[in-house]
């Protein structure tokens, strides 16, 4: 895996999960993430990633559509997520160094 990468997906792909186009709670923004790391080809088990941060905000507090959510894990690096206002999830990661 590169040093930053960014993975998009339509939203549409999670509908089954409660907050499909609704917020980012910690399950959602994992369930995004493993499926960031099948998209980068990780080669590890995905299933034995350890998050170990988590943290979501809206920049504009008046509009939920600008929240960004931070999740560090232990052994990969760190990502960012959010949504693009039409249908798009953008996860960008970050190795550590």
């Amino acid at each position: 895996m590169g040093d930053t990468q960014t993975i998009t997906f339509v939203e549409d792909l999670f509908e089954k999960h409660p907050n499909c186009f609704n917020g980012w709670s910690y399950d959602y923004a994992q369930l995004i993430i493993k499926e960031s790391l099948k998209e980068l080809k990780y080669e590890g088990n995905i299933n034995k990633v350890v998050f170990t941060k988590y943290a979501c905000s809206a920049i504009d507090e008046s509009n939920i559509n600008t929240e960004v959510c931070y999740i560090e894990t232990e052994q990969l690096g760190f990502f960012y997520l959010m949504r693009d206002g039409v249908d798009h999830i953008n996860a960008v990661y970050n190795r550590w160094d």
